[in-house]
């Protein structure tokens, strides 16, 4: 998990803030349905082809990638499509979360967006997305 503090001298520049991130999250979201699509047509394209080959031959043919288990990670050697889409999707979902959480954040942060005080704003990320938020009144 990765853990960011952040500083800001108002609620406007957090706005911002997450308008930057909710910019980069969609745009990264774009690129991996893109890849995802592209990768669903080559599972659909490798699943013929193992149809035609147990046709041919009345076998199996074995082409999953072996997968490691390393703890709090996954080694997938030499995946097939379908694997490849599955992470992928994993991904996908993951982004669409944040996107959802930040969207949730700037609604409730977006009142606060035209009070001028002088304070200091200190904000808690944890994997991207706003999870404290401190107003430090200065005195």
């Amino acid at each position: 998990m990765s853990a960011v503090v952040k500083e800001f001298s108002s609620f406007g520049d957090l706005l911002k803030s997450i308008d930057n991130e909710l910019a980069a999250l969609r745009q990264q979201l774009g690129e991996y349905l893109r890849r995802l699509e592209d990768i669903r047509a080559k599972s659909e394209q490798e699943r013929k082809l193992k149809e035609l080959l147990k046709n041919l031959t009345g076998e199996e043919p074995s082409g999953k990638g072996k997968i490691v288990d390393l703890k709090e990670c996954k080694l997938i050697i030499n995946p097939d499509a379908e694997q490849e889409a599955s992470v992928m999707e994993e991904l996908i979902d993951r982004i669409n979360k944040a996107i959802q959480n930040l969207q949730s954040i700037r609604k409730a942060l977006e009142p606060l967006s035209g009070i001028e005080v002088e304070a200091k704003i200190v904000v808690i990320y944890k994997e991207g997305v706003p999870t404290t938020i401190m107003l430090k009144l200065a005195s």
